[in-house]
C-alpha cells in the first residue's frame, strides 16, 4: 500500500506540466486560425465591394462623393463618387481601404473599366505571417455598358498604403 501512495505522488503534476508545454503551441495555433479567418473575411468583402464598385460603374451609376477620399488625384467628379462607391461597399473590413479608378482607352462603350482597391490588415499583431506583407488587394475589370457621361470622366486613384504602390493594378 504504501508503494501506490508513492507512485502516485511522483505523477501528480505530471499534467500540469504537459499542459504548460502544449497550451502555448495550441493557443498559437487557435490565434493563428482567427486571425487567418478575419484577413479571409476582409479579402472577401473587399473583392465584393470593389465588384459591386465596377458593375454600377459601368452602367454609368457612378454614386456621390461623399467620403474622405486619402490623396486623391486626377479624378473627376464621378470617378470619385465611384470611389466613395466602392469604399462604402466594402462592409466590414478592419483596415483603411484605398481605391483606384482607371479608365485607359476613355469612356467608349465597349472599353475597360478598371476598379482596384489595396489596404494593410489591421488584424493581429504580426506574430501570425500574412500573405503579401498584410496587404490585400483586389482588381476588377469590365467592359463599360453606357455612352459618355454627361460629365467627362478620368481615371484617379488615392494614396496607396505604406508599403503598398498601384502598379499591379
Amino acid at each position: 500500500m504504501k508503494l501506490l501512495r508513492l507512485h502516485g505522488r511522483r505523477d501528480a503534476g505530471a499534467s500540469a506540466v504537459e499542459f504548460a508545454l502544449v497550451a502555448p503551441l495550441l493557443l498559437l495555433l487557435v490565434f493563428g486560425i482567427i486571425v487567418y479567418g478575419f484577413w479571409f473575411s476582409d479579402s472577401l468583402s473587399m473583392r465584393q465591394g470593389v465588384r459591386e464598385a465596377a458593375r454600377q460603374g459601368v452602367v454609368a451609376n457612378f454614386g456621390t462623393a461623399d467620403c474622405a477620399l486619402v490623396g486623391s488625384t486626377g479624378a473627376s467628379a464621378n470617378v470619385q463618387g465611384l470611389m466613395c462607391t466602392a469604399k462604402s461597399r466594402m462592409g466590414g473590413i478592419s483596415g483603411d481601404p484605398r481605391v483606384m479608378v482607371k479608365i485607359p482607352d476613355g469612356w467608349v462603350r465597349g472599353k475597360a473599366l478598371v476598379v482596384c482597391a489595396q489596404m494593410t490588415s489591421a488584424i493581429g499583431s504580426g506574430l501570425v505571417p500574412l500573405p503579401n506583407n498584410r496587404i490585400i488587394q483586389s482588381r476588377v475589370e469590365m467592359s463599360i455598358e453606357k455612352d459618355a457621361p454627361p460629365v467627362a470622366a478620368t481615371g484617379g486613384a488615392e494614396t496607396p498604403p505604406t508599403g503598398g504602390s498601384w502598379s499591379w493594378c
